[in-house]
């Protein structure tokens, strides 16, 4: 209870600074995924193809959506955008891409959601790995609500610690499902700037 507080205490006092600096380290983000991927397009084309095309002849279209369903549920820092990354250079459809990516991490924010709302409260051995990183996110989901989930859908604040957070509180599911949702324009929007990127790069 005294990590929340002080958390609490630790989040600026207006909502606009929070928002804010998270929109701020977004825009900053998007930019440097840009110059990457324009970098990576320029020098490092040939295996980036190598590697692209040896995941989709394996996985298929649906693998990104699984790739990412994993890197969006398992609590571990791995990028989703790195599959974005390789469906753009293996030249898959941009609705295929955007579509399976989109629905495998809704379904990989459900998967968290339930383990916050479930499995946290059972299992010691899992509450006390969870409760250091979602205890911090806790404080977000008190003060935002259903907000809170969409900035984590959004922004760099951390999805799928924000879903068990969101479980943990017990917030409505049907709730947490519509703010879960604006994972499909986030991924519309970092598709199209990795494929700018791409096409930057090689021109």
């Amino acid at each position: 209870m005294k990590s929340v507080n002080s958390e609490q205490q630790a989040i600026p006092k207006h909502t606009e600074q929070v928002i804010s600096k998270l929109l701020k380290q977004t825009l900053f983000g998007s930019v440097l995924l840009f110059l990457f991927v324009v970098l990576l397009a320029r020098f490092f084309q040939e295996p980036v193809l190598d590697i692209s095309k040896a995941f989709i002849e394996f996985t298929g279209a649906f693998g990104v959506g699984i790739a990412i369903f994993i890197a969006d549920s398992v609590h571990i820092f791995l990028p989703p955008d790195t599959f974005l990354m390789i469906a753009v250079a293996a030249g898959l459809k941009d609705w295929e891409v955007i579509a399976t990516a989109s629905i495998g991490s809704v379904i990989a924010g459900t998967f968290s959601y339930a383990q916050g709302r479930y499995l946290l409260p059972k299992l010691d051995s899992f509450t006390s790995f969870v409760r250091k990183h979602e205890e911090k996110l806790e404080v977000y989901i008190r003060r935002f609500g259903f907000w809170a989930v969409v900035l984590g859908a959004l922004t760099p604040l951390p999805y799928s610690w924000t879903s068990v957070a969101a479980g943990a509180l017990k917030m409505k599911f049907r709730l947490y499902l519509l703010a879960a949702l604006f994972r499909l324009p986030r991924f519309f929007l970092f598709y199209y700037l990795i494929k700018l990127g791409w096409v930057g790069g090689l021109s």
